[in-house]
């Protein structure tokens, strides 16, 4: 008997190298448009059509720049700035933190008080269904934050936090995904973003609330991922560049459609405390805590027999290793565990970004486990961050 599930996604998904290009016909004609960007969107050539194109339709806009992971208060003022223009509609162009902004201040139009009054874990009230409609167009391969319902704020200082605005009806309207607007991403930012996107694919896809229509989702990313992982070893690829930027970005959503249906594992649960304790890339958090994490998880499942899992990794081995026609094996897994060791290798370490020994119980008593195959004590993940120092 097939389980049951549920499916929530965007209305509209264009795909496809230059879609980008359909921006001004995708955009709401009856008002004013609020834009966000990240700054190094507004030094290209995309940047430069769009505004071309927006004035030639005679669409008015505002645009602001988004700079790191939107604080409450960063979404409230641009919340402000959305009702003092009468903003009808919002179009977020950037990495996940310019989309999840985008999300925020789409809902937040709708609703009164402060954002963070709706975050999960800190607001005491709840968010409703009603939001401005959203274009997400991503410019980064990792988060897949085009795909899925919330959105993540952040708050470092004091009372750190790392906590989510969560709605079905907060799924962007419509996900433009345009390879092209990867091409200039820098080789770090490309290998943290697509090792990110690899752990929300077997996260996900080994996760407890696992369907059978997530796994498809999965596996087909793990494949499409596998075409595209020489993106990540650094080499010159010429021609070939622009096929594994439109499967990594590709991949990369189809991971956040499985985070949003499926959930995650013990590297995000981790992952999320840590960027808010420290001011870290969330894709680069992840990249190094899957060499760990995915060791040891390795390790437990083969004592506890759990060979339908150890499958699925072998899969996901199989696809980085030799590609989808081989058959996933023991030797796969251990490919896996070995390219991310590899990857994780050329990015910069924790102890970069300020991590002491003296910070890890806070994180890993924010930390959470769910939807893990394997139940990791509160001294394994203390475990996974001393090794990261």
């Amino acid at each position: 008997m097939v389980s049951a599930f549920r499916h929530k996604g965007n209305s509209n998904l264009i795909f496809g190298a230059g879609s980008a290009a359909s921006l001004p016909e995708l955009v709401s004609k009856e008002g004013l448009i609020l834009i966000l960007t990240g700054g190094h969107f507004l030094q290209s050539q995309a940047w430069t059509l769009l505004e071309t194109g927006l004035k030639k339709a005679g669409i008015a806009y505002v645009h602001e720049t988004i700079s790191g992971e939107p604080s409450p208060d960063t979404v409230d003022s641009l919340v402000e700035i959305a009702r003092g223009a009468a903003a009808v509609s919002v179009l977020a162009i950037g990495g996940g933190s310019v989309l999840d902004a985008g999300k925020a201040v789409a809902a937040m139009v709708c609703h009164e008080g402060s954002v963070i009054e709706y975050l999960e874990g800190v607001g005491t009230r709840l968010p409703g269904g009603r939001t401005l409609p959203m274009i997400a167009v991503p410019t980064t391969a990792g988060t897949g934050s085009e795909a899925t319902k919330n959105a993540v704020i952040s708050k470092h200082g004091d009372s750190p936090f790392k906590k989510s605005l969560r709605h079905d009806a907060f799924v962007p309207a419509t996900a433009v995904i345009d390879p092209e607007l990867t091409l200039g991403c820098p080789m770090n930012v490309t290998l943290a973003c697509g090792m990110d996107a690899l752990c929300q694919l077997i996260e996900s896809y080994i996760s407890t609330r696992a369907t059978l229509f997530t796994n498809m989702l999965a596996k087909e990313g793990l494949r499409l991922f596998g075409s595209a992982c020489e993106l990540l070893s650094g080499e010159e690829l010429g021609i070939n560049e622009e096929s594994q930027r439109g499967s990594l970005a590709l991949a990369a959503y189809l991971s956040g459609l499985c985070l949003a249906n499926a959930g995650l594992g013990t590297v995000h649960g981790l992952a999320g405390p840590l960027g808010a304790h420290l001011e870290i890339p969330h894709g680069l958090a992840c990249a190094l805590l899957a060499v760990p994490v995915f060791r040891l998880l390795v390790k437990r499942l083969s004592q506890d027999s759990n060979q339908a899992v150890l499958d699925k990794l072998a899969f996901a081995g199989a696809q980085i290793n030799r590609g989808s026609n081989a058959n996933p094996g023991a030797r796969d897994v251990e490919c896996l565990i070995d390219h991310l060791e590899n990857w994780a290798g050329r990015l910069r370490p924790l102890v970069d970004y300020g991590l002491e020994r003296s910070d890890i119980n806070l994180i890993v008593s924010a930390s959470d486990n769910k939807n893990s195959p394997v139940n990791f004590s509160y001294s394994e993940r203390r475990e996974f961050l001393l090794q990261l120092i």
